[in-house]
Formats: C-alpha cells, structure tokens, sequence
C-alpha cells in the first residue's frame, strides 16, 4: 500500500474519532440538561454542584473545541487546494502548517476536556447516589 493510502486511512479514522467526541459531548450536555429540567425543585449539595457546573461546561467546552477544529481543517484543506493550483516555485506551505499544529492542538484539548468532564460527571452521579 502507497503511504498516501496510509494518510488517508489516518485522516479517516481521525474524523471518525473527532464525530465521536462531538456527539459524546453533545449528547451528554443534551441528558444533563434534559434530566435537570424535568421533575420537580432539586437540591444538590454543594460538591453535586461544583461537579454538575464543571461537566457541562466542559462538555459545551468540548463541542466548541471540536467544531472549531472541523473549521480549521476545512480552512487547511482549502490552503491545500490552492496552493496546488500555484506553479510550484510559488507554493508556500507555512500556513498549512500552522493549520496542522493547530488542529493537533485542538484535538488533544478536546481528548482532554471529554476526559474530565466525563470524570466530573461520574463524581456527580457517584455522589448523587450514594
């Protein structure tokens, strides 16, 4: 197999990956606020509280993260596209590689954000049940 089959093998699991967090967090933002809006008053104790608060942000964190990063991908791929239209001698490729730094920045943010919101989220309902 030619690498360019490699990197696009790469680039399709990545997207594959970066649509998963982005429904993970959408999705648990969406049960957070269902299940805080439906039923009656509640109280949480102050560390349900600070747990709660510190997931959702993180999770609506995560779903800002992610799609910005789609954003900064399809600006690097359109980089990309003109640039191949240019003669060679006048391609310049830095921006196209401050787009890839970037966008390996916002994904490990993203893996990171998911991580502790998913943590805080566990805190909660852990506390919340026992």
């Amino acid at each position: 197999m030619p690498a360019d089959d490699f990197h696009a093998l790469a680039k399709d699991a990545g997207n594959r990956l970066k649509g998963y967090i982005l429904a993970y967090a959408s999705g648990a933002t969406g049960v957070f606020f269902l299940s805080l809006s439906s039923g009656g008053p509640t109280s949480f104790t102050s560390f349900e509280r600070t747990f709660l608060v510190i997931a959702l942000v993180l999770f609506v964190v995560t779903v800002a993260i992610s799609l910005f990063e789609l954003h900064i991908d399809a600006r690097r791929f359109f980089n990309v596209a003109k640039q191949l239209e240019r003669p060679e001698s006048e391609r310049t490729w830095t921006l196209n590689e401050r787009y890839k730094a970037l966008r390996v920045r916002l994904i490990y943010t993203s893996y990171v954000t998911t991580a502790v919101a998913t943590g805080a989220a566990v805190a909660f309902l852990v506390a919340r049940i026992t």
